[in-house]
Order: structure tokens, then C-alpha cells, then sequence
């Protein structure tokens, strides 16, 4: 059994998710880890939060199914998109419907189910702040996972705030997406400001919406729980193989 990952959105992102799954799985030789095909194919999905605020690119459930298809033909029968954005149900339900019609047997790991699923079961946390894209705050992605009425409460940093930690991902000279190995002092000082901003506002936990977001996280502390979507769907991934 292979696990396959859909990468390329960003490349960065599926490379650390491919670590974050080496890192958890207990393992002392080489054989003792898991089968993964990462497939980084970032001309084949177009930005999915340009789709979702605007629909002048193609719907990046296509390109996705495309990786799906390639992943299907070496083996691959659990995969996973690391992209939180790609989630949303414009994106995420026509991507997985074709796979169910013409992949048998090629299940689709939904990355924000399983961290909400966690989360609930696991942390005793309810007011949770949120850092993602403008396309996951505009088209309410985390809000289809982390419901009022499953006891969530979801803080988003203002308006003004949401385009800051945009631009820490994407701007072309100091967004993380522009410099992924070396993330730049600027995008690092926003996200965590943001963050900081979030839990003053009564946050219990930080949400890192955005698979990027972590690369720009990896030294900060904060008062609060820091919950990674990508870090907590590896771990489901490796348990689901032991």
C-alpha cells in the first residue's frame, strides 16, 4: 500500500508534508517506513484562492484529479491534497466525486475533517484563531469543518489583517511561497504578530490555515496551543498504516 501525496501547491508544503509523515512514523531501519509517492506537479493546479475570489483560472479540482490519476497508476490507494484552501467544498467536492467514478478504491484523505475530528475528540479547546489565504477565509472553508454547532468558535483576524498574513504568503519578494527554505524575517514577524493579535482577542489555540504558514512557525512559541492541519492528518496517516 502506497500513500500519495498531491503536492506542488505550494512544492515547499508537500515536501514538509512528506517529512512531517517520516518524522512520526516509529522506525529503525529503512523498511520500517511507509511507501509515500509525492507527485509535484504545480502547473497542473492553478492558485486556488485566485479561483475561489475571482473563477478567471480553472477549477484546480481538474489539475488535482490529474495528480490523483498518476498517483492511482504507481499504487497509490490513500491520498492525501496538501493544500487547506483546496479544501473548499467548490474545489473539493467536484475533485472527489471523479475520483470516486473513475479511481476504485483510492481514498481521499480530507485534511481539515481529520484535524477538526482531532481536535474535538482530543484538545479541550473552543475559540479557535485562524491564519489562512484569503480564499479560505472569503469562501468559509474552516468554517464547513469547525461548525457552531459542534462547540467551535472560529476568530479571524480583521480584514486588514487577512491581506497582511496574504501577502506573507504570496507577495513576490518576502512571501513565504517566493522564499519556502528560507522564509524571509518580514513574513515570519506577521504571521506571528497576527497570531499574537488573535489570542489577545481570546483564542485558545491557532489554527495554521495555510499549509505554508508552518514553515514560517517552526521556531516561534506562543501562550497557546499551535494546531497544523498537515502535522495532524501525517500522524492519522501513519497510525492508519501501523
Amino acid at each position: 500500500m502506497h500513500i500519495g501525496i498531491i503536492g506542488g501547491v505550494g512544492p515547499q508544503a508537500g515536501l514538509d508534508f512528506l517529512q512531517k509523515i517520516i518524522t512520526n512514523t516509529k522506525a529503525v531501519s529503512d523498511q520500517d517506513h511507509l511507501n509515500c509517492i509525492l507527485i509535484s506537479c504545480p502547473s497542473l493546479i492553478p492558485d486556488r484562492t485566485e479561483y475561489l475570489l475571482y473563477g478567471q483560472v480553472e477549477n484546480p479540482a481538474v489539475g488535482m484529479f490529474e495528480c490523483a490519476r498518476r498517483l492511482y497508476a504507481a499504487g497509490a490507494r490513500r491520498a492525501v491534497v496538501v493544500c487547506n484552501t483546496a479544501h473548499a467544498d467548490r474545489i473539493f467536492t467536484p475533485f472527489r466525486a471523479k475520483v470516486a467514478e473513475l479511481l476504485p478504491g483510492l481514498g481521499i484523505v480530507n485534511m481539515l475533517e481529520t484535524c477538526a475530528n482531532h481536535v474535538k475528540t482530543s484538545l479541550h479547546v473552543h475559540a479557535l484563531g485562524l491564519l489562512a489565504t484569503k480564499g479560505s477565509h472569503q469562501s468559509r472553508v474552516f468554517h464547513e469543518y469547525f461548525r457552531d454547532e459542534d462547540g467551535f468558535q472560529l476568530i479571524e483576524p480583521a480584514i486588514a489583517e487577512q491581506e497582511q498574513v496574504h501577502e506573507a504568503i504570496y507577495n513576490e519578494q518576502y512571501g513565504i511561497k517566493a522564499n519556502p527554505r528560507h522564509v524571509t524575517s518580514q513574513a515570519k514577524e506577521c504571521i506571528h504578530r497576527a497570531a499574537c493579535r488573535l489570542i489577545d482577542r481570546g483564542a485558545e489555540a491557532i489554527v495554521l490555515g495555510c499549509t505554508e504558514i508552518p514553515l514560517a512557525t517552526q521556531n516561534s512559541h506562543f501562550p497557546v496551543p499551535v494546531i497544523d492541519p498537515g502535522e495532524i492528518t501525517a500522524r492519522h496517516l501513519v497510525n492508519g498504516f501501523r
